[in-house]
């Protein structure tokens, strides 16, 4: 297949690149020119064309250009994100940016080119229903965006399958997210304070994330669009904070300085998940943990 990525540059981004290159397929990636391209593995950095998006670079000239003599990208794949926990009043024009304009952008220069088949990465912190709020604004940025989504599948026939991501973890993650800060506090002894012991946790092994990205984009090459929709890509079931630490522990060998606060917050309310068709979370907790810190 011939795919379109934005976001190669990220956690989840630059995995399913390797994956799209050791597959066989014809990657391109639009990316910043403040992007870290040079990051990026020899793999990528040798077999992936890359599109620097600038004023004079759009991205309708970056799609119609590959769009010459009908060789029309197979399926966008869009994971370029602006992520904040909580954000301060000087984030809001680059949250509003990236995670609207810039996928709006794209979704009218697929159109403009008869580009239809668009992945698009969410977060499970969106809106469930209207008895559920988004948790953060960056939650809000996506699901404004989802709703923009839904104007070109009505009005210019996108073809979409929405994923909405868990907290992926992987080896190579260097965030500071929840398993992030066990390893901190694994390697550093430093005391780490956690909420509730039964507060509710949602993570997905990068490898698992990488899968649901591969089988969205099979199910639109092969036109298979009844199953277009929104998608969970997390655990069969969320996980209690002290069943990650505790197993964390078990797996490390060794015990975790932990101080919990007696707050309980609860970032997994959605009961059963939506999984694509064909796909499953394959990592148990256990085994993501080990090769997370390389067992």
């Amino acid at each position: 297949m011939k795919i379109l990525m934005t976001g190669i540059t990220g956690f989840i981004g630059h995995h399913l690149g390797e994956r799209f290159i050791n597959d066989g397929h014809e990657v391109h990636a639009i990316v910043r020119p403040t992007s870290k391209v040079h990051e990026l593995s020899e793999n990528l950095r040798a077999n992936v064309t890359f599109h620097v998006h600038e004023p004079d670079n759009t991205l309708l000239d970056i799609v119609t250009d590959l769009c010459v003599e009908n060789n029309r990208p197979d399926v966008v794949f869009h994971l370029a994100t602006n992520f904040k926990t909580a954000h301060r009043f000087e984030d809001i024009q680059s949250l509003i940016q990236t995670n609207i304009t810039f996928g709006t952008e794209l979704l009218d220069a697929m159109a403009a080119n008869n580009v239809y088949n668009f992945v698009n990465a969410g977060t499970f912190e969106q809106t469930i229903d209207d008895s559920l709020s988004p948790v953060n604004l960056y939650a809000a940025t996506k699901d404004c965006f989802e709703g923009i989504v839904k104007f070109y599948a009505a009005s210019r026939n996108l073809k979409c399958i929405g994923l909405r991501l868990s907290d992926t973890y992987g080896a190579d993650d260097k965030s500071d997210r929840l398993l992030g800060r066990l390893r901190h506090s694994f390697l550093t002894n430093e005391p780490l304070q956690l909420s509730h012991e039964g507060s509710l946790v949602d993570l997905i092994y990068i490898d698992d994330a990488v899968e649901a990205f591969i089988a969205a984009g099979n199910i639109l090459a092969a036109h298979k669009y009844d199953y277009c929709g929104n998608y969970d890509v997390g655990a069969a079931r969320p996980f209690s904070l002290v069943e990650v630490v505790r197993t964390f522990e078990d797996v490390a060998i060794k015990k975790l300085p932990v101080e919990w606060t007696g707050r309980y917050v609860s970032s997994n309310p959605r009961g059963v998940p939506k999984f694509l068709p064909n796909w499953q979370p394959m990592t148990t907790l256990r085994d993501g943990i080990k090769k997370f810190l390389g067992r």
